[in-house]
């Protein structure tokens, strides 16, 4: 990139998110700042100032606070152990994610499993409740009935994403402009003939650790790898997405009569009751709703083999 090039807010803005989703769609690798800067054309230092600034935290505070966020969701919700956590969230050792985690959140990994709840879990719901008006009781639990699930088998996909917001009020911001995403998106799928892709929406985070106004949550369209022509197309026609692998395998699929607001608490609500006893684990932190209608949607949970 030229000295000389004059870059918009906006541009700016752009190039620390690019960095911030190739960070979590590297959770597990091996990778430096030098890596993210080449493949966005800037340089080290440029790179790492900007993200900083937009950021309001250096890029590699950032990767090592989100992988053990994610850790820390897995060691939640999902039924591997603790060696197997630390190296699907980048670590090389387990001894070294374990002094890590102790470090980030003043208990070991095998303390912290066995916290009933957690307080930003608990900061999260209060506030996304106050903002939905979801109860998640009487109204809605009928819908959250794991007899009401079905078990899919759903390939590898290429997810192309735009972050709906991210700051002080995530969940609030992520309501207001659903809309103006999803016709975006929608009118994607039509021109792009996308009969197997899904709309869908989540967080790149982990719902009951991360702070609230750290949560990045997202809108975007998920597509097969199979579909390589599409997916080349959406490359160069939309290179301002973000890009993210999700893994295929074994999901619950839950339908519910409701949008994606008002599905949020209750979903949330029976992952956690679900997984706490036993009934199913998740192999990753990527449940996500996908947009089927106005009041209409479907959540889809990862599950362990183990439990399909």
């Amino acid at each position: 990139m030229s000295k000389s090039m004059i870059l918009t807010k906006e541009q700016l803005e752009n190039f620390a998110l690019q960095g911030l989703s190739f960070a979590d769609d590297h959770v597990s690798d091996s990778f430096n700042i030098k890596d993210v800067a080449e493949r966005l054309g800037i340089s080290y230092s440029y790179f790492y100032h900007n993200f900083t600034d937009f950021m309001g935290e250096p890029f590699w505070h950032y990767v090592k606070r989100h992988r053990l966020e994610l850790a820390a969701g897995l060691l939640r919700h999902s039924g591997y152990n603790v060696s197997e956590i630390s190296e699907l969230c980048g670590y090389a050792t387990t001894a070294a994610f374990s002094k890590a985690f102790k470090q980030h959140f003043k208990e070991s990994p095998v303390n912290f499993r066995r916290i009933l709840e957690l307080p930003n879990e608990k900061r999260t719901l209060q506030i996304t409740e106050s903002i939905t008006a979801a109860t998640g009781n009487d109204l809605y639990g009928n819908f959250f009935s794991y007899d009401r699930c079905e078990k899919v088998v759903l390939p590898d996909t290429i997810l192309y994403y735009s972050f709906i917001s991210r700051g002080q009020n995530p969940i609030g911001e992520m309501i207001a402009k659903m809309t103006h995403y999803y016709n975006m998106f929608h009118k994607m799928l039509t021109l792009f003939d996308l009969p197997h892709s899904r709309i869908i929406t989540g967080t790149l985070d982990s719902v009951p650790v991360t702070d609230y106004e750290k949560l990045s949550m997202f809108a975007g369209i998920s597509i097969p790898v199979t579909a390589s022509a599409t997916l080349q197309q959406l490359n160069n026609s939309f290179s301002f997405l973000m890009k993210k692998r999700v893994p295929g395998g074994s999901y619950l699929k839950l339908p519910v009569p409701m949008d994606f607001a008002t599905a949020g608490i209750p979903m949330y609500n029976f992952i956690s009751r679900n997984c706490k006893e036993g009934i199913f684990k998740m192999s990753g932190n990527h449940f996500f709703i996908s947009l089927t209608g106005p009041k209409y949607c479907e959540i889809f949970i990862p599950l362990l083999k183990k439990h399909y």
